[in-house]
């Protein structure tokens, strides 16, 4: 199939990308090239989009900044959809003297996101400083930290659901848990509300600041990455199990443990896919051998 005639009527409302390094697309910065990245500039033409691809069975994956991602080797023949232009909005609306609510479109950066609110005096979302992900990429793994989670902030999102109908879905209707948004199968989050509370702007700046030297700390930063590879197992820390197993250091290709944190993998220049997968695979053959625990996937290894 000739995949550019998708989108030639839609003209100018989609911004379309052939052949994207999917290195740009990932804050891993490994993988081969998609072929095809689109960026709808409306809700209304990523429906259009969306239904589009499903009439011609184009498979598509939604993308945030790809912070928690593992992207193919070689040439991934997918439809890659960003969230940038068309959910990007962001409202306030106040609950009552002391709290409101924010709503935030899935495609904004978390970053933006704790900005506006520093700038207006609403805390509540600071838990959410450093972590490089896109809002609806953080409803959907229920992303957190030791200070909070979104689960405790989040009061209810709006998506297109399996039929591309808009709906919209209570907090307490998610069965949200660890690394999970709970939200139903097949679904595009459009936005998400949360609750925050009314405060001083310079003690939000304070909060953010604090937290993000304590994250900087505590992770490296000098190579690409995707964070934490592997979820904690029960109240076992799953850096500390790698750590005591002696993998700190080990390294496949490009491809190592991070020797300031041990659940990071980290790239150190032209890391492979295969590399990461393969360094993956030694950790958690050599964690189950010493302590008999099992390491579950937090970062999505996308086909």
């Amino acid at each position: 199939m000739e995949w550019d005639r998708l989108f030639r009527d839609f003209g100018e409302d989609v911004e379309v990308q052939w052949d994207v390094a999917a290195s740009t697309l990932s804050t891993f910065r490994v993988g081969g090239t998609v072929q095809c990245v689109v960026r709808p500039k409306t809700k209304a033409f990523l429906k259009a989009v969306l239904q589009r691809l499903r009439a011609e069975g184009v498979p598509w994956t939604i993308l945030g900044k790809g912070s928690n991602v593992l992207l193919p080797d070689g040439v991934w023949h997918r439809v890659v959809i960003l969230l940038d232009r068309c959910c990007a909005q962001f409202q306030w609306q106040p609950w009552d003297d002391a709290t409101g609510i924010v709503t935030a479109g899935a495609g904004m950066p978390l970053s933006r996101l704790l900005k506006l609110c520093m700038r207006h005096g609403w805390t509540g979302l600071e838990f959410l400083s450093g972590i490089p992900a896109t809002v609806g990429g953080a409803v959907i793994m229920n992303a957190g930290t030791r200070a909070g989670s979104i689960g405790d902030v989040l009061q209810q999102v709006r998506f297109l659901d399996k039929d591309l109908e808009e709906r919209v879905l209570p907090r307490t209707a998610l069965s949200m848990g660890y690394r999970n948004g709970g939200l139903p199968p097949q679904v595009v989050l459009l936005e998400a509300d949360f609750r925050v509370v009314v405060a001083m702007p310079h003690h939000v700046a304070q909060r953010i600041a604090e937290l993000l030297r304590l994250r900087r700390r505590a992770q490296p930063r000098r190579w690409p990455s995707a964070g934490c590879v592997f979820k904690n197992p029960g109240l076992q820390s799953a850096g500390a199990l790698i750590d005591q197993a002696g993998f700190k250091g080990f390294r496949i290709g490009d491809a190592e443990v991070s020797q300031v944190h041990a659940n990071w993998i980290v790239n150190r220049g032209r890391a492979t896919r295969t590399d990461v997968l393969r360094v993956i695979e030694a950790v958690r053959q050599g964690v189950w051998e010493r302590f008999g625990v099992h390491l579950e996937l937090e970062v999505q290894v996308l086909d």
